[in-house]
């Protein structure tokens, strides 16, 4: 299962991500941007005085992230959350976090749940049918379908967290469980943490509808 996406680790001990995210097809992950992340790479880059464009530009974001909240991201890093190198990695929550940090917000989920609550952002960048984890009730159901043919029924179980119980044509399994605070219909579904019902202890990451997004979003 999710055997496409590993986990490695860098010199600090810290979990990175490895190969490129691949679909379940073998397909590169597209660069189809999920809105929050999409909204806070145009935020950093206000906070930082200028569009992001160059290997120069990379390096010097690390040094001014660094010297402004004594956080360390590698230009490397930003590149591969930028697009700027080729192939796509699923974004740590750390890393988002301490982008959040670098604009003034407290991390990655107050920064997506601030966006929602902004109308004048939330009519720009959430068109899509959306549902958000916290409100549905403890034991709702939700049926989530990409392409080719994946459908993956989700038992909701509380604090944003999420259980497999029915899975066909795709890598997930009943029993494995993972937290999201949000699904939209037409975007990937990343889950940078995916605790899988043969291996509870261990976390892989992974992609659903990683080229074309969902197609089916239903709570049930």
């Amino acid at each position: 299962m999710a055997k496409d996406i590993v986990k490695e680790h860098d010199s600090t001990g810290n979990a990175a991500w490895g190969n490129a995210a691949k679909d379940e097809t073998g397909k590169n992950v597209g660069r189809k941007m999920i809105p929050e992340l999409s909204s806070l790479l145009q935020d950093v880059e206000k906070a930082y005085g200028r569009k992001i464009r160059t290997t120069t530009d990379f390096e010097a974001l690390s040094v001014v992230i660094e010297r402004e909240i004594h956080e360390l991201l590698s230009a490397s890093t930003l590149k591969r959350l930028w697009g700027y190198v080729s192939g796509t990695r699923i974004p740590r929550p750390s890393t988002l976090d301490i982008l959040c940090k670098f604009i003034g917000k407290r991390d990655f989920p107050t920064y997506c749940k601030e966006l929602r609550e902004d109308k004048t952002v939330s009519s720009r960048f959430f068109s899509s049918k959306t549902v958000e984890a916290e409100s549905l009730p403890i034991g709702a159901g939700l049926l989530l379908g990409w392409a080719p043919d994946r459908l993956v029924k989700l038992e909701y179980l509380g604090n944003c967290e999420f259980v497999v119980r029915e899975s066909a044509n795709s890598k997930l399994s009943p029993g494995d469980r993972f937290s999201a605070g949000s699904f939209m219909l037409g975007f990937p579904l990343y889950i940078p943490a995916l605790h899988q019902a043969s291996d509870p202890a261990a976390s892989v990451s992974y992609v659903a509808g990683a080229v074309s997004g969902l197609n089916r979003l239903d709570i049930l």
